[in-house]
């Protein structure tokens, strides 16, 4: 997995003598140094995979992540500007409650998850954050061996904002620094706010601006490789214009109700990784009350192929999600549910399968089950007191 730095102190902070700028220098080095070790020792585990893009057959190549049973295996996918590989699975912590999602993290790590997803705007990094720490103090894995993204919330959208708002979530966390950085929403709100109620909470800030800020926290050794999350095409245009670093993926809806093919296929043509959030239809989501469809794992598609394959609907559309390629990130604050969701790998769905899956698409938002009428996406109008239509709190 992608690894840039180890846990520990990097400068010169004993030596008072040396000025603040010069120890920054040290520090970005020093990162270099361990990023460009990183990015060989990839490239060499890179060896072993097999390439998974839409125009190639898909095969599946399994790297196992323990040799301890009931450990899941894993594969991975392979950013192409920087080589750095990003599991194929990861656990999601969007809605994890506090105080559950600390746990959560620990039996996912010894459950041989090794990517985990986050961002500011979950209220839960500093859990996570404790997690890992335990994790790494018991030596059941190293900083290298994860891989940790999270995500630049809205209200850092200023170019001169960007890297408070992913200090703020290193510190949470407790890291020196990220394996994956998107930007979460292409929309800004002024900065304070977390949670836009009105239009006037919502400024405009050129997607080209803060997408610069973000190439600059790459050159400072701070973060590995840079994204989007929930950008539809014209807004990666918009990055791609000006990009002078990769863009590495982007996450977003996507299951067989809302399947968002063109989006997907932009993606894989443009070299960009497509990763899965709302897999399973999000049912803790407040927002999926609103939304068009009945609850996806519900569907009888799926129960009929799930009893066939001798599976859980969960673990069918986990396993159509891998085989397109894209990532996925389920959430589960339950062990044994943890435990369940990563048994995706000793099973494929065959092609009738995968055909039946892809005819449950639904038109326009009618599949979305994250965001279906948030105002601030141009999806309803603001109603002045009334936010459950999008907002979890």
């Amino acid at each position: 997995m992608t690894s840039l730095a180890l846990n520990g102190t990097i400068g010169l902070r004993s030596t008072s003598q040396v000025s603040r700028k010069s120890k920054a220098a040290v520090r970005v080095a020093t990162r270099s140094v361990r990023q460009q070790q990183h990015h060989q020792q990839q490239r060499q585990r890179s060896a072993g995979h097999v390439a998974m893009n839409r125009s190639t057959t898909r095969p599946l190549t399994i790297c196992a992540s323990s040799s301890t049973p009931g450990v899941i295996p894993y594969s991975s996918l392979t950013f192409q500007g920087t080589h750095d590989e990003i599991p194929q699975f990861g656990l999601g912590t969007w809605l994890s409650e506090p105080g559950k999602v600390y746990e959560a993290t620990k039996a996912a790590i010894d459950a041989g998850y090794r990517h985990i997803d986050e961002a500011w705007i979950y209220y839960n990094e500093a859990e996570v954050g404790q997690a890992l720490a335990e994790k790494f103090e018991e030596g059941v894995v190293t900083r290298g061996d994860m891989f940790i993204t999270s995500k630049l919330w809205n209200n850092f959208h200023r170019p001169e904002l960007v890297k408070a708002g992913l200090e703020e979530s290193l510190k949470a966390l407790g890291l020196e620094y990220l394996d994956l950085y998107l930007i979460h929403f292409p929309v800004a709100f002024i900065p304070g706010v977390d949670e836009a109620t009105s239009p006037e909470q919502v400024e405009e800030v050129p997607l080209a601006d803060t997408w610069k800020a973000m190439e600059e926290l790459v050159d400072a050794g701070l973060v590995g490789n840079i994204g989007t999350s929930n950008f539809e095409i014209e807004h990666l245009k918009q990055v791609q214009a000006v990009a002078t670093k990769p863009l590495a993926a982007n996450q977003f809806e996507t299951h067989p109700y809302y399947q968002r093919n063109e989006l997907v296929n932009y993606c894989h043509d443009n070299d960009i990784v497509v990763i899965a959030h709302t897999s399973l239809g999000s049912p803790a989501n407040v927002m999926s009350a609103h939304a068009a469809s009945q609850p996806l794992m519900q569907d009888p598609v799926v129960g009929e192929i799930a009893a066939s394959v001798n599976k859980t609907p969960a673990q069918v559309l986990l396993r159509w999600a891998i085989q397109r390629p894209t990532v996925v990130i389920p959430k589960s604050v339950t062990a044994s549910r943890i435990v369940s969701n990563g048994e995706v790998f000793d099973f494929e769905l065959t092609s009738e399968q995968v055909a039946a899956l892809n005819g449950l698409d639904k038109p326009g938002l009618e599949g979305c089950f994250n965001h279906p009428k948030t105002p601030w996406l141009g999806r309803s109008e603001f109603v002045e007191g009334e936010t459950s239509h999008y907002c979890n709190e």
